[in-house]
């Protein structure tokens, strides 16, 4: 272990101890115990971390998550298990992996949703007695894929919200913009402060998926540095913007739009008075292509549409950490779980691991492994493989492909960016890692089909860019 790492790894536990003598002291002299802390767990969708200023970005796309990062802890290589919304919300809601939680495909809807084995992070708050609510701004995270399952209150109609929006010429129907998802969960959240159980919200903003619907222009204005157009606020989408430069200025000002909901929430838990009883946690589901790759959007296994943030502050948690090993959104289930104080059932044994050991110490300081899988339909009209996996174990990646014989194999320590292929069939690492994801009976037969889908679900996909 290197000496910064040792440094890290000693002043967080320091912070640590600190945070449980403060929380043991606070209780001594009071017989009733106190309220189990609440949660807010906020989801910026398609976000890259290198894309956020907490992460080091050189535009200021992210105060917020900035000023939760300085009061908690930024961890710092989180890898998603999957570069698709469904298949990777149901990953970290539950702590399974994808091959378990039986949502693998986006385009399996009505044939695919969670599996009756798994438990969601809902179900288990809902049955120890927390108030649980989601409000998620596109189809993606929806009820259609079971991601609904243990939420008292769930609202994914994107259509009553988006419905007047669309009549004017905003974007469509199938998607929410984030101010109008944080209005429906601020005001859930005002009768849920009040109450005498803990909570737990969810809010998931959709914005920085495309340009299909972005912020108001005097928002989006001193943001970008090309023209709008004179008729932005009446039709409300920037489809038209081409050019490279242009399209990731637009993304990272949806990013910013999506950060001031974000600071909307926290606002309203500091006028509550909660703010110091609930854990905050910031995440996305996945990254952006962003032309890396030779590819725009989402949907494969590179390091940048797997690379994502995950930043939270609150109860247990020291204050301006940060977390330099390899963790996983799957990691985020048990980590959240151990943070509210809650007893995992007996029988459950989640894929992921908390990653408070890591923060005092009490592990190995090693890089967790990364199982990453996509799935997708042969006509999606993408070019992109129908079937992919991929296993990261220390330094080396691998991405099988059953579908041919162009597998891959990188050296991430000495090519992050996976820009050289070094998979040779009788390469001793690749066969290992083959045989491991086989093992684990990761890799099934049968890929993503577009058969079965209903007329609106046709319409839905192709409405936000998935066919």
């Amino acid at each position: 272990m290197s000496t910064d790492r040792r440094r890290s790894t000693a002043n967080l536990a320091a912070g640590l101890l600190l945070a449980a003598l403060a929380a043991l002291v606070g209780s001594c002299g009071s017989e009733a115990p106190a309220q189990r802390p609440n949660l807010l767990l906020v989801v910026f969708d398609t976000t890259r971390a290198d894309h956020l200023s907490t992460y080091g970005y050189g535009r200021e796309t992210s105060p917020t998550v900035d000023a939760l990062g300085a009061r908690g802890l930024v961890c710092e290589q989180v890898w998603s298990q999957a570069s698709l919304t469904p298949v990777s919300a149901s990953s970290f809601l539950t702590g399974a992996y994808p091959y378990r939680t039986g949502v693998r495909s986006l385009y399996m809807v009505g044939r695919e949703e969670l599996s009756s084995e798994v438990v969601t992070l809902a179900e288990l708050l809902s049955d120890e007695g927390w108030s649980t609510a989601g409000f998620v701004s596109a189809p993606p995270m929806g009820a259609r894929y079971g991601l609904d399952r243990g939420f008292q209150t769930w609202n994914d109609d994107t259509r009553k919200g988006a419905r007047a929006r669309a009549a004017m010429g905003l974007g469509n129907e199938y998607q929410r913009r984030a101010d109008d998802t944080a209005d429906l969960a601020l005001e859930w959240l005002d009768g849920a402060v009040g109450e005498d159980r803990p909570f737990a919200l969810m809010v998931h903003f959709f914005d920085s998926h495309d340009a299909t619907l972005v912020p108001p222009r005097e928002f989006l204005a001193p943001r970008v540095s090309f023209d709008l157009p004179g008729d932005l606020d009446q039709r409300g989408h920037l489809r038209e913007v081409r050019r490279d430069e242009d399209r990731i200025e637009l993304y990272d000002a949806e990013i910013a739009f999506q950060d001031a909901q974000l600071a909307r929430l926290i606002a309203a838990l500091d006028r509550a008075g909660r703010a110091d009883d609930t854990l905050v946690c910031l995440i996305a589901d996945h990254g952006e292509g962003l032309g890396q790759h030779d590819f725009w959007t989402h949907g494969l296994l590179w390091g940048e549409q797997l690379h994502v943030p995950w930043v939270m502050a609150g109860p247990g948690l020291p204050a301006g950490a940060r977390l330099a090993q390899r963790v996983r959104l799957v990691d985020l289930f048990p980590t959240v779980v151990e943070l509210l104080g809650v007893d995992l059932p007996d029988g459950l044994a989640p894929d992921g691991r908390s990653i408070l050991p890591l923060l005092n110490g009490t592990v190995p300081d090693e890089p967790a492994e990364v199982y990453a899988e996509a799935h997708h339909a042969p006509n999606d009209g993408q070019g992109r493989d129908t079937r992919l996996y991929s296993l990261t174990a220390g330094k080396w990646k691998y991405v099988h492909r059953p579908d041919g014989e162009n597998h891959e194999l990188y050296d991430l320590e000495q090519d992050p960016g996976e820009t050289r292929n070094l998979f040779t069939p009788d390469q001793p690492v690749a066969r290992a890692l083959r045989a491991e994801l086989e093992r684990r009976g990761a890799v099934r037969g049968v890929e993503g089909s577009t058969e079965h889908l209903d007329a609106d679900t046709i319409e839905m996909l192709r409405e936000l860019g998935y066919l």
